[in-house]
């Protein structure tokens, strides 16, 4: 429980502590193996997400990170660095604003974290409509993996921050990877190259794994993870 709310995780590996979100998807196995040979790895899921307590309307993001900062302070983690991917992996990029005393690297995959954030908030908008015209898959979405108004209001709070606020506003050192064929979250926003570019400029360290779109990655996250571990040992000294 955090502050009186069913909040899920759990703690595996040993090593550096390792943040990883579950907010849309659970991490699979391979990828959890992986990721605890070299970290204690906290699984950890917000309210209104995954197996945590569904609390509805009115959504208050700033809870999500309350919650994030109660599983820390709960498992005696002061500081730590996070790993996340598409929603989990902008929502770690945004947790560092919130948290930046506790969070000391973000390693995020799969969204382009430059930009203009209002533009995949739309795009999840018309997801979201075309999700209510079908109440028994909304139904198993909300009970299996998260309330979709609740992601819906998480987006609406990235829509409000101004074009690239998220990297250029970030307190701790930042990882960006994606695959070369994600069209459907990266280049949506803007072509790969672009958004390479903007993060060189800024001097952001980031990967593209050529041979994979959004999806792929997805379901793959172990190629992307050597890469992203090394990185995290380095920022945590």
């Amino acid at each position: 429980m955090v502050a009186g709310r069913r909040v899920t995780w759990r703690v595996v590996g040993s090593g550096p502590a390792l943040l990883a979100p579950e907010c849309n998807f659970t991490w699979t196995s391979t990828l959890i193996e992986a990721m605890s040979r070299e970290f204690t790895v906290i699984c950890a899921t917000p309210t209104d997400f995954g197996a945590s307590e569904r609390l509805g309307a009115p959504y208050r993001v700033e809870r999500w990170a309350e919650d994030m900062q109660g599983v820390l302070d709960h498992v005696g983690v002061r500081r730590c660095g996070l790993f996340g991917y598409s929603f989990s992996g902008v929502f770690g990029a945004w947790l560092a604003q919130q948290l930046p005393d506790r969070i000391a690297a973000v390693a995020a995959g799969g969204f382009p974290l430059l930009g203009d954030y209002n533009v995949t908030a739309e795009d999840v908008r018309g997801q979201l409509a075309a999700l209510e015209t079908d109440p028994g898959r909304y139904a198993t979405i909300d009970r299996d993996r998260f309330d979709p108004q609740a992601g819906m209001a998480f987006y609406d709070e990235l829509a409000t921050l101004v074009d690239d606020a998220l990297v250029e506003v970030c307190p701790c050192p930042l990882y960006c990877f994606w695959g070369d064929e994600d069209v459907d979250a990266v280049g949506m926003v803007m072509p790969s190259s672009e958004l390479s570019a903007g993060l060189a400029a800024r001097g952001v360290t980031h990967q593209i794994l050529a041979g994979y779109d959004h999806e792929e990655l997805n379901a793959h996250l172990e190629v992307a993870w050597p890469d992203a571990a090394a990185w995290l040992t380095r920022c945590r000294g």
